[in-house]
């Protein structure tokens, strides 16, 4: 009876390696090639549209974006930045006209002045990301590509609302009240913007934070300014500041 057995099995294995020999394994499908995105260059004197991968904005031309585009990261802390001194450029411009303080008033003339250059660069840079989201409300206004969130246009409409406010609050004010609420909230602002840039500047290109840099260097000097008005402020609170900060020493 083990002979038998052993002749069955050795008669199957002589049937199997013929069968093998006709039908050899399926091979591997070959690994098809990956696909390569390549740079949309714009027609010359046409901004770039990043909804299109690879595009790429030619130099002082600002890159356009449709609904739900986010940019780059360099645009998108271009956009920040421009939104916070659009922000301090407008509420200055209020404040010159109400403050009863002279070097309340030179104060604010000076922020317009001195952050004008810095929030066009920004604007420049950022596109129209810089204006993105802004007048519009509700969830479906904020909603980018695959329903994820756009932070981009809800910072802006942050900013809106933050400018509507501080305007409402400020426009309370009379007097000398004014110019302490003024430049209270001039000093918190400049803490907060300090704050961003020093983050920001670490998400951004090396040409970038130059340029950074630079808003940083100007937004601590004008903190320095606001502080020492402040303080003059509380100690004479009924007299007029002098025009010069250092003309009674």
């Amino acid at each position: 009876m083990r002979k038998l057995f052993a002749a069955v099995a050795l008669a199957a294995g002589f049937l199997v390696v013929p069968a093998l020999a006709q039908n050899p394994p399926a091979a591997a499908p070959a690994a098809q090639p990956r696909a390569t995105t390549q740079a949309v260059q714009p027609q010359p004197g046409q901004p770039a549209r990043l909804n299109q991968p690879g595009a790429i904005a030619q130099p002082g031309q600002p890159a356009q974006f449709t609904q739900g585009q986010s940019g780059s990261s360099d645009q998108q802390i271009a956009a920040c930045v421009h939104g916070a001194a659009n922000n301090e450029i407008e509420i200055c411009k209020f404040a010159e006209s109400k403050c009863s303080n002279d070097e309340c008033r030179e104060f604010a003339q000076r922020m317009v002045r001195d952050h004008t250059p810095g929030c066009e660069e920004m604007k420049q840079l950022a596109g129209n990301l810089a204006t993105h989201g802004q007048g519009q409300s509700g969830r479906g206004a904020a909603t980018g590509q695959q329903g994820h969130l756009d932070w981009t246009a809800i910072h802006n409409q942050i900013g809106e609302q933050c400018l509507a406010s501080v305007k409402k609050e400020l426009g309370q004010k009379q007097g000398i009240e004014f110019d302490k609420c003024f430049m209270g909230q001039q000093i918190g602002e400049h803490l907060k913007v300090i704050d961003e840039l020093k983050v920001l500047r670490n998400y951004a290109s090396s040409n970038l934070q130059q340029k950074l840099d630079k808003e940083l260097q100007t937004a601590e000097q004008h903190l320095q300014l606001a502080k020492q008005i402040e303080h003059k402020l509380k100690e004479n609170p009924s007299e007029r500041v002098s025009r010069r900060p250092d003309s009674n020493k």
